[in-house]
């Protein structure tokens, strides 16, 4: 295959790194990642020390010294501080974040590297609360009504990258995930929270399962098909449309956790804990998957496997997620 040179922000991340997986079985050599903290020695044995760039892509000076000096073919922009469940916590921090790096980079990507393919993350956050299940799947025109600082970030990046397109006729295409789960995911997420906690307390370590919300219904999508999503619409998706991935199948928070219980070798006792509900919750959450079908993409992982493969590897390596992830 022609090689394209490949620029993944957040690369030694949760989504990145099984991003670079993907892209190296699909034969893909020429991937440079960047990284903002936390250990890259896994993403050293896949595409070498000297793709890993460290940047801060808050500064705008380094970020434009990266594009200018990589050229890239194609960028997956996947870095992104991820604070979701502290979003209102940490909203300054957040907001600022978040909207310098998107702009340093659609900067950058103007002025040195202009014929790039950019694909832009966005979140299924950026839709929240739907007023009538007629609503339900949110397909790509549902209305953005954001509950958290988060999802404002993330509808700001995604019209940042909007006007970057309809302003400078840049090569930028979208998507907006919906839930996803895997290996290397930050426990600051409800599944891999859970998954943690089954395997402190098969290890004694922890006596109950503390839970918040479970009633919300959630649309998920194992890492692995999410990615392989992106592969597809960097390569196929139209220039300067928005595609939503995921499942299609909605599944209640309280089966979820249902599923582990079972999947445990220990007896599991479940404790609400009502600080870890959140200021306001989305009751459901599941996508119209339409578009990105029509591309060729359908998720092949189920569920249930999904689970079974992210509690083996919390058991195997104490963890559910290997250093500080910030990514989307």
């Amino acid at each position: 295959m022609d090689q394209p040179k490949i620029l993944i922000t957040g690369g030694t991340g949760f989504a990145g790194s099984h991003l670079v997986e993907a892209l190296v079985v699909q034969g893909y050599k020429n991937i440079h990642v960047t990284s903002f903290s936390g250990d890259s020695s896994f993403m050293e044995k896949l595409i070498g020390i000297e793709n890993i760039h460290q940047l801060d892509l808050t500064k705008r000076e380094d970020t434009e010294s990266l594009i200018k000096q990589l050229q890239p073919t194609q960028i997956y922009h996947l870095a992104s501080f991820a604070y979701v469940g502290k979003s209102f916590e940490k909203a300054e921090e957040l907001l600022s974040n978040n909207i310098s790096l998107q702009l340093n980079l659609l900067k950058a990507v103007k002025e040195f590297s202009p014929k790039t393919r950019l694909l832009v993350i966005g979140s299924a956050e950026e839709y929240g609360v739907s007023l009538s299940d007629d609503e339900i799947p949110c397909d790509e025109d549902h209305k953005f009504r954001p509950i958290n600082p988060y999802a404002v970030s993330k509808i700001t990046q995604d019209m940042l990258a909007y006007v970057y397109f309809i302003s400078f006729n840049l090569d930028i295409v979208t998507v907006r995930p919906f839930n996803h789960i895997g290996e290397r995911q930050s426990s600051d997420f409800a599944i891999p929270a859970f998954i943690n906690q089954v395997v402190a307390i098969e290890r004694g370590e922890q006596e109950k399962l503390m839970v918040g919300n479970l009633d919300a219904i959630r649309d998920f999508t194992d890492v692995k098909d999410m990615v392989k999503a992106y592969i597809i619409v960097m390569n196929n998706g139209k220039k300067g449309e928005v595609y939503n991935i995921g499942s299609g199948v909605g599944v209640r928070m309280s089966e979820i956790v249902q599923k582990l219980v079972l999947l445990s070798t220990k007896h599991i006792v479940i404790e609400v804990d009502k600080s870890r509900f959140r200021p306001q919750d989305i009751p459901k959450m599941v996508v119209n998957n339409d578009k990105i079908k029509s591309l060729g993409w359908s998720p092949k992982i189920f569920l249930d496997d999904s689970l079974l493969r992210i509690i083996e590897f919390a058991r195997s390596s104490g963890r559910t997620t290997e250093g500080k992830i910030n990514n989307s």
